[in-house]
C-alpha cells in the first residue's frame, strides 16, 4: 500500500487532519492561506498547540463574518462562518477523548453556532430535521439545490467515526452540484448525540437508518424510488450493515467497505498481549492516549480490552447477502483503514457490487480519497448516474 506523502506535518495523525481542512476548501469551508498560516503557528504539533491556535484563528474569523453580516455583505459573511466553523472543529478533534473536558464542549457550541449562522447565507434550500430515535431525536441536515420543491433522488450520508452533522456538508457538494438532494445525519455516537446525550455507537445501525428512510421519503421533494445511502470512512461499516436491513434504497456507495471491524484486531497470543502494550503506549505517549482514548468515548468504553471486544460485534458479512440494491465499493490506494472491499464483495450474493480502484497517480490516494474530492465526486456520480438511469445533468436519462 502506497504511503500517502505528508503536506504540513511529519506526524501523520496531525496531518491527516490537516489535509480535512484543506479539502474543506473545496466546498468554501476553508481557505488555504489561513490553513498554512495556521499551520506555521503550531509548529511542531500537540493537542494543546493545536487547540489553541486553530480556536484563536476561528475566533478571528468568526469575527469577520459578525462584522460582514452586520455590513449586508452576505458573500463575505458565508464564506466566514462556514470557515469558522471548519476552524472550530479541527481545533478539538484532539481533545475528544475526555467528553467532560471544557474546551470540547466550547469549541463544539461555537463550531454549531457559526455553521447555523452561514445556513441563511447560502444559496441551497436548507433545513435542520429532527430525527425520532429511542425516545429522544438525531440532528440531520436536508440540503437542495434550490427551493424549487422539485423532487429530486436524494443522498443519505451518515456520519463517520468523529465527523458531526455541522461538517457534514463539505462532502456534499458533488450530489447538491449534480442535482441531487443531500441529507447528512447524525447517529448514536456522532455530534450532539454524543457530545450532548452521551448515546454511544451501536453496530446494529439500520435501527438508526429506519426512520430517516421514513423521515425523508414521506416528503414531497423527495424521489422515495431513488435514495441513495453513502458510508465514508466509519460509515463504511454502518452504511452497508443498514442496507442489508433496508429495501428501500436504489443504490449504495461504500469507501472503504469496512464490513469486519474484528479483522483489525490482533486475535491469538498476539491478541492476548495487545490491550497491555497498548495500554503502555497510553501510558508513555500523549497522542496514543487520545487516539484510544477518543475513539473508546465513542463507545462509553475506558478500558481498551473493552474497545476491542466491542469492535469485534461490528460485523455485518453474514448479513452481506440481504443486500439487494446495486452498490460501488470504493477502496483509494494508501487509505489506513482500506481493504474491505474485495471481502464484501465476495459476500454480497444478493446484488452487483462494482469494485473501483482509484490511486494516488490519479490524485485521490490517502483516506476516502483525501484531497482528491473532484476526482472522487466524478467517478462516483458518473457510476450513480448510470445506476439510476439520469444523465450527467441530473435528469432522467433520455429525457
Amino acid at each position: 500500500m502506497a504511503k500517502v506523502p505528508t503536506v504540513a506535518f511529519g506526524n501523520a495523525d496531525y496531518d491527516g487532519q490537516f489535509q480535512r481542512t484543506l479539502l474543506a476548501s473545496y466546498a468554501g469551508f476553508a481557505d488555504l492561506g489561513e490553513a498554512f498560516a495556521t499551520a506555521r503557528e503550531i509548529g511542531k504539533p500537540d493537542a494543546e498547540r493545536w487547540y489553541n491556535a486553530w480556536f484563536g484563528r476561528a475566533e478571528a474569523v468568526r469575527g469577520i463574518a459578525e462584522t460582514a453580516s452586520a455590513a449586508g455583505d452576505r458573500a463575505s459573511a458565508r464564506s466566514a462562518y462556514l470557515r469558522a466553523a471548519e476552524y472550530y472543529r479541527q481545533s478539538y478533534f484532539f481533545l475528544r477523548s475526555d467528553l467532560a473536558d471544557p474546551s470540547l464542549h466550547r469549541a463544539y457550541a461555537a463550531q454549531v453556532a457559526a455553521f447555523t449562522a452561514a445556513i441563511p447565507l447560502l444559496d441551497l434550500h436548507v433545513e435542520t430535521l429532527a430525527v425520532p430515535f429511542a425516545g429522544t431525536t438525531l440532528k440531520a441536515y436536508f440540503f437542495a439545490p434550490d427551493d424549487s420543491g422539485t423532487p429530486r433522488p436524494t443522498v443519505l450520508a451518515p456520519c463517520g467515526y468523529d465527523s458531526t452533522a455541522d461538517d457534514g456538508l463539505v462532502y456534499l457538494t458533488g450530489p447538491l452540484e449534480r442535482g441531487y438532494n443531500a441529507v447528512v445525519f447524525e447517529g448514536p455516537g456522532q455530534g450532539a448525540a454524543l457530545y450532548r446525550d452521551r448515546l454511544w455507537m451501536r453496530p446494529d445501525f439500520e435501527v438508526v437508518l429506519s426512520p430517516v428512510v421514513d423521515l425523508i421519503a414521506a416528503r414531497p421533494d423527495v424521489r422515495a424510488d431513488q435514495l441513495v445511502l453513502v458510508g465514508r470512512s466509519f460509515a463504511g461499516y454502518l452504511a452497508p450493515r443498514a442496507a442489508a436491513f433496508e429495501p428501500r434504497l436504489a443504490a449504495l456507495v461504500c469507501d472503504p467497505a469496512q464490513p469486519d471491524m474484528g479483522t483489525k484486531i490482533p486475535s491469538g497470543l498476539v491478541g492476548t498481549v495487545a490491550p497491555a502494550v497498548v495500554n503502555a503506549q497510553m501510558r508513555m505517549n500523549a497522542d496514543r492516549r487520545e487516539f484510544f482514548g477518543a475513539r473508546m468515548a465513542v463507545h462509553g468504553l475506558t478500558r481498551i480490552s473493552d474497545y476491542f471486544a466491542e469492535l469485534r460485534r461490528y460485523t455485518m458479512l453474514d448479513v452481506a447477502h440481504r443486500i439487494t440494491c446495486p452498490t460501488l465499493l470504493v477502496e483509494c490506494e494508501g487509505d489506513f483503514v482500506g481493504g474491505g472491499g474485495p471481502e464484501l464483495q465476495k459476500a454480497m450474493t444478493g446484488t452487483a457490487a462494482t469494485l473501483l480502484n482509484l490511486t494516488a497517480a490519479q490524485g485521490a490516494g490517502g483516506h476516502c480519497g483525501a484531497m482528491g474530492q473532484r476526482v472522487w465526486n466524478q467517478v462516483v456520480y458518473d457510476w450513480l448516474a448510470t445506476t439510476l438511469g439520469r444523465d450527467r445533468s441530473g435528469g432522467p436519462a433520455g429525457g
